[in-house]
């Protein structure tokens, strides 16, 4: 065991955790549970210096109506005003294929105080062919934007795709209609999911994998500010399939880190920087990357190594200084088919791995 990294699990068998830490030092982790094509999204808390886990709770309003199968439609989450649990998953359709140009996109929200969250409700509107998993993203303000990738409706083909966004002002009560935000670049990689962060200032950056044609499968981030949307492509991946892949996007000091998966490698690297800054970690074969980053500066990359459809991989990590060095890595044993795993920092500096 690494001093300064501690592995834990889940507090029910559950997988595909997602963790996001108070101002005050309150862990929120939600993760799925039961039958990977219809589960339950349940939701719990502890203090991020330790203790118990909270009794946990279900999310979803309806039974058995999340997907964990292909490992990138379940549940995200983020805090809104005065720390309301926000979250956002890709919605079952049991497994049908014939349902699935309709699956739903499905949120609910916890409110301060509340015992429970609230009725879900579905926010595709009229887009269709929900695929690779959703992303939310808030501010203490209140605001909230859900940002998904489907096809407009009529359409068809991963080139058509379109990155959308519903935007919320009154903390994730109702939303405004969904808006197109890379029209004029369509082709977004199917079965990946995207991240997205929503800035103080209301800046919406969004981490995605592009698809503008069959074999384009590079990502692209996109950052939405006062109307204005622009795209800058990341990096080039040349691969004749749906690599089905996640990315992981998070508040870095005046910067956002981001990291993803290019030809089985993750890459990370600080936005505010040239993109040939970005940089590999870790060994070869390793999807699905979560950061978390400490006071001091240091972030942890946790990856699955080996993973695939309907195969199970092993936890790897990788410690970064705050200048960007890998200064301690590790790995543990194989995690559950569909799953990955997810990090957050204590107070001391140290960091837990919930696998």
């Amino acid at each position: 065991m690494h001093a300064q990294v501690r592995l834990e699990s889940l507090p029910e068998p559950g997988i595909q955790p997602q963790v996001v830490v108070t101002a005050a030092g309150v862990v929120h982790l939600v993760y799925l549970m039961g039958d990977p094509k219809a589960c339950d999204i349940r939701h719990t808390t502890r203090k991020a210096d330790g203790g118990e886990w909270s009794a946990p709770i279900t999310v979803n309003s309806e039974p058995r109506s999340a997907i964990a199968a292909g490992t990138i439609r379940g549940a995200q989450i983020a805090l809104g005003k005065d720390d309301s649990v926000q979250v956002i998953w890709n919605g079952s359709t049991g497994g049908k294929k014939e349902m699935m140009m309709r699956a739903p996109l499905l949120h609910a929200r916890l409110q301060p105080g509340a015992k429970a969250f609230s009725a879900q409700q579905n926010l595709m509107g009229d887009t269709t062919a929900l695929d690779g998993g959703a992303s939310i993203a808030a501010n203490a303000r209140g605001h909230v934007s859900v940002v998904w990738h489907a096809a407009p409706a009529g359409a068809t083909g991963e080139a058509a795709r379109l990155v959308y966004a519903r935007y919320s002002a009154d903390d994730g009560r109702t939303f405004s209609a969904p808006k197109p935000l890379n029209a004029e670049q369509p082709g977004v990689c199917a079965c990946c999911s995207l991240r997205a962060h929503l800035a103080a200032d209301d800046t919406l950056t969004v981490l995605y994998r592009g698809a503008p044609a069959p074999t384009a499968r590079g990502m692209i981030l996109l950052t939405s500010q006062a109307g204005l949307t622009t795209l800058t492509k990341l990096d080039d991946w040349r691969v004749a399939m749906c690599p089905m892949s996640s990315a992981s996007l998070m508040p870095a000091t005046q910067s956002l880190r981001a990291a993803w998966e290019n030809d089985g490698q993750i890459i990370t690297g600080l936005m505010s920087e040239p993109v040939a800054s970005a940089q590999k970690v870790g060994p070869k074969n390793a999807k699905h990357p979560a950061l978390a980053q400490n006071a001091k500066g240091q972030t942890l990359i946790a990856s699955v190594i080996g993973s695939g459809w309907n195969k199970a991989g092993s936890l790897h990590w990788d410690l970064l200084d705050a200048q960007g060095r890998v200064t301690d890595s590790g790995e543990a044993d194989k995690l559950p088919v569909w799953s990955y795993a997810v990090a957050y920092a204590r107070p001391d500096g140290s960091f837990v791995i919930l696998r």
